[in-house]
């Protein structure tokens, strides 16, 4: 869900020209912009000197003239010797400078263009739309949506585990008889699993089938605790269970357990169990990701509510 950028400009007015269009830029597709500045290739060489942390970034945006006479093509061979094959955007106020310096240097994998503030957003714009069109497809996002998840997960049980210590009898009698009214139900299709008195099972026998449809303390009911919490201490933060439901939870489990087809217009889907589609097209994969960052921040909000209490 982080996009990383790291930016190497001698002028301190040059980022802050560009860097809060490119944050909204990224925001707007449901990335979080994490850009790292440097003024000097000095300062690039003692922050950087590790090629596995040069691996982390998504993209170099590199000015042509550096400090001390250095060059941005300078850096940039030196960030090839690595053998970062990350994809960098090289600029100056002369364009044909930076074409020459590529030309003469024999530089591969990197995007050209001047200073111009129309010029320079548009290019980067542009590779932004490159480097993610390159991992958005079904395993890529799969695999994003399942970490993802998984620290909402975290999050949540936290908030739970917090809020135990001062929940009173009425909150726990909520949880028992509302988030876990199945759970008789649910323990007697488990039967099978152990030994039971009158079992129509025999003794070593497991109804798979039966077993599969049942996860107890699952991300729906842990959702539905933590929206009874945020009812009692914080109501202004605006989480709801069901939609967390319907944008997260239900999407997270088509993502974890369907296979992608191809409809007959062309569009690549998932089927949700009722037989429904999940599109996957670049628009609802921003979608997905802005829902995840939606609630990953409202949950975190939670917790710093229960925290001060």
């Amino acid at each position: 869900m982080d996009y990383k950028i790291l930016w190497i400009d001698d002028r301190e007015e040059f980022f802050d020209n560009h860097k809060d269009y490119i944050e909204e830029y990224l925001e707007d597709l449901g990335f979080e912009a994490q850009i790292t500045t440097y003024k000097s290739f000095a300062e690039f060489e003692t922050k950087e000197q590790e090629s596995t942390h040069q691996k982390i970034y998504d993209l170099f945006l590199i000015d042509l003239n550096l400090d001390h006479g250095k060059t941005g093509d300078e850096l940039i061979q030196k960030i090839r010797g690595n053998r970062i094959l990350t994809d960098i955007i090289f600029y100056s106020t002369v364009l044909q400078n930076v074409r020459k310096k590529v030309n003469e240097n024999n530089i591969e994998g990197v995007y050209v263009t001047s200073k111009n503030q129309t010029d320079f957003e548009e290019k980067v714009t542009d590779v932004i739309d490159v480097t993610i069109k390159k991992v958005q497809d079904v395993n890529n996002l799969r695999g994003l949506i399942m970490a993802e998840f998984s620290e909402l997960e975290r999050i949540k049980e936290r908030i739970i585990k917090r809020f135990n210590l001062q929940a009173d009898t009425t909150f726990k009698k909520y949880v028992k008889e509302n988030v876990f009214e199945k759970i008789k139900e649910d323990l007697e299709n488990l039967k099978c699993i152990v030994k039971v008195e009158d079992s129509e099972c025999s003794d070593d026998e497991i109804n798979l089938e039966e077993l599969q449809k049942n996860f107890f303390y699952d991300a729906y009911k842990k959702s539905r605790t933590v929206y009874k919490i945020k009812r009692q201490t914080c109501n202004e933060i605006g989480f709801e269970h069901q939609t967390y439901y319907d944008c997260v939870i239900k999407k997270r489990n088509v993502f974890a357990h369907q296979e992608e087809e191809t409809r007959e217009d062309g569009i690549k889907i998932l089927k949700y169990p009722n037989g429904d589609d999940l599109e996957f097209t670049e628009e609802h994969c921003i979608e997905i990701r802005k829902d995840i960052r939606k609630y990953k921040k409202l949950l975190l909000e939670i917790e710093a509510k229960i925290d001060e209490q």
